[in-house]
This record gives structure tokens, sequence and C-alpha cells, in this order.
């Protein structure tokens, strides 16, 4: 049986919350709409798409007017945790908001493995 994109999808972020520390995460679209979530039911998943598209389209707007090339990640840490985004090819935008005390180092590696599966899955133009 051929899985969809909908269900490859949903099986890279199922297998990423396998790491631990980990709130939500979600796969999102440059436009910011949401591709495919895990949150728990205090994150409104929609928002958190927009918010994380503004965030990054921001950071690339500072590095393109920087010259300081491409963004690979952008970390936020916050009191109460910490918002995680790499780009996922040219259409998505890989999120995840962890634990405060989160293995970030560990939780980017991962990331950046899970953002090359969401590229393959949804290939650029």
């Amino acid at each position: 049986m051929v899985e969809t994109k909908k269900e490859m999808l949903d099986a890279v972020l199922s297998s990423f919350l396998q790491v631990g520390q980990i709130k939500a995460c979600a796969i999102v679209s440059k436009e910011g709409l949401l591709i495919s979530s895990r949150t728990p039911p205090d994150v409104d998943a929609r928002i958190f798409s927009a918010l994380c598209s503004t965030i990054m389209g921001a950071a690339e707007a500072a590095s393109t007017q920087m010259k300081t090339g491409s963004v690979s990640e952008i970390s936020l840490k916050t009191e109460k945790g910490n918002i995680l985004l790499i780009p996922a090819g040219s259409k998505a935008i890989f999120t995840a908001l962890t634990e405060t005390e989160a293995q970030i180092g560990l939780i980017l590696f991962e990331m950046e493995a899970k953002a090359k599966e969401v590229e393959e899955i949804l290939p650029g133009p």
C-alpha cells in the first residue's frame, strides 16, 4: 500500500517526538500554512505555523540584507522553552517547541535529518 504525502509527513513528526523533551512540532509552508503538526491542546497549531513562518521570513530578510548567506537554523530561548526552526527545502519549515532544559544540540541534529526527509516528500520546483 502506497503512503500518501500526509501519512509520510505525519510519520516524520511522530518519529521526531521520540527524541523526547519536545512539546510540539510542525511542518509549515513558507507562507505560514499548517501542513502537519503534533501539538498539545494548549498550542494553536495554526497560529504557531503563522508565527514560525513570520520568524523565518524576518530572519531570511535580515540575512539577505546583511549578506550573510541562507538561514540554516533559528533558535529562540524563552523562559518556558525553546522554539527551533529549520528550513525543509524550498517549500517548508520544520519547527519544534521544546522544554526549557532540552538538549538543543541533539534536537537540532535530529531536526536536520527530519527536515531532509520533509524535503524529499515535498520537493521544490
